[in-house]
């Protein structure tokens, strides 16, 4: 059995009740999520619609409202989406889907297009997993089915709880499925420190009042990892090390800042390499962020490998133009220095052609000199 620290929070919860009334002692607790506060807000609208904004960078609801529209859309949930029979959200049919979308549409002030159904969608599927997840802990929580049906989680029916029970147990894709979250989870490196405060949220909060510019992906890492200067762990703080070292770099390689999107590839590529990861999943950003597609990286690719050409055909274009001046120099070297070596040379035959003559007239004087001592010399 697991230890109480890692049992769900509301079967915490129910443990401490009975300790508490065990001591003649009771407290009330805090109880599944009912949409109290939703209604609270819309009743003291006058029962208008209330509203809702979602993050155009990260797709999550922002602004004053943004955790009661996720509360609605759990209580919604809940309500609408069936769990026996049900072993992925596939296999929910999409009349199911659409009942959802409509109620919040009647609560909230939402235009009925297809943007809005996916992103309250997004929202209904995760805290769905979310739920069924919570539902698992509570399985394992305890040893035997006798003691499960015992504790029956407030905001289930006994079947539904002796269906989830026994598909808990016996269906093994489930089970492997659930093992490999396990070990993902243990090998998750990073941590954040926003507790349920979504990354839309905290960005929101954090943008500038003046431009409406919100924090890039870099910005916001560091935003929701650290506290007070301090990082969660050595992990996150590597991988920001990392992704701000190599987008200095590339700015001084083109010569003026980045967009946000090719700090975003720098941020991805950064994290992967950190953390040694595999998975193609987009870090950073949380559930609701819509990220870019293949395409759309591709095509921000061939933007940066342009302007990372334009950058090298301009520095080329310089350095062409400084050889072509030093071949210049060089040339006019070459001329000048050719100039003297035909001025040397010239000066040179000159000066061999008078020692040439000044010889041969030596040699004729020589010659007479002879000439005239043998003439001498037989005279005598």
């Amino acid at each position: 059995m697991c230890s109480l620290a890692e049992w769900p929070a509301h079967v915490r919860r129910n443990r401490a009740l009975l300790q508490d009334e065990a001591s003649g002692q009771k407290k009330k607790g805090r109880g599944v999520l009912k949409g109290f506060k939703a209604s609270k807000k819309r009743f003291a609208n006058g029962s208008a619609k209330l509203n809702i904004t979602f993050s155009e960078k990260l797709g999550g609801t922002v602004g004053m409202n943004y955790r009661s529209f996720k509360d609605d859309v759990v209580v919604i949930m809940k309500r609408k989406l069936p769990l026996i029979g049900v072993r992925t959200w596939s296999d929910i049919h999409p009349t199911i889907h659409r009942l959802i979308v409509a109620d919040m549409i009647d609560r909230w002030d939402l235009e009925d297009t297809p943007e809005t159904e996916e992103k309250v969608l997004k929202i209904a599927k995760e805290r769905y997993r979310g739920w069924r997840s919570t539902l698992s802990s509570t399985y394992k929580a305890y040893k035997t089915d006798a003691a499960r049906l015992a504790n029956l989680p407030e905001d289930l029916q006994l079947e539904e709880w002796e269906w989830m029970i026994e598909y808990f147990g016996t269906d093994s894709k489930f089970q492997d499925r659930s093992q490999k979250n396990t070990d993902n989870r243990k090998k998750q490196k990073t941590k954040h420190i926003i507790g349920s405060k979504s990354y839309s949220q905290v960005s929101f909060e954090k943008r500038n009042l003046e431009t409406g510019e919100e924090p890039d992906c870099i910005a916001l890492w560091e935003l929701t990892h650290t506290n007070d200067g301090t990082w969660s762990n050595t992990d996150s703080q590597n991988v920001y090390d990392k992704a701000l070292q190599e987008v200095k770099i590339k700015e001084t390689e083109t010569e003026g800042p980045l967009s946000s999107e090719q700090k975003n590839n720098i941020f991805q590529t950064a994290y992967k390499d950190t953390l040694e990861c595999k998975s193609s999943q987009p870090r950073g950003y949380r559930y609701m962020a819509k990220t870019s597609t293949g395409s759309e990286r591709f095509h921000i690719q061939i933007e940066e490998q342009a302007r990372a050409t334009a950058a090298t055909q301009g520095q080329n274009s310089q350095l062409s133009q400084q050889v072509n001046e030093l071949e210049d120099q060089l040339q006019a070297e070459r001329a000048n220095t050719q100039e003297r070596i035909n001025l040397e040379r010239a000066e040179r035959e000159q000066l061999e052609e008078r020692l040439k003559e000044e010889c041969a007239e030596r040699e004729r004087l020589l010659q007479e000199e002879r000439t005239s001592r043998l003439e001498f010399e037989r005279k005598t």
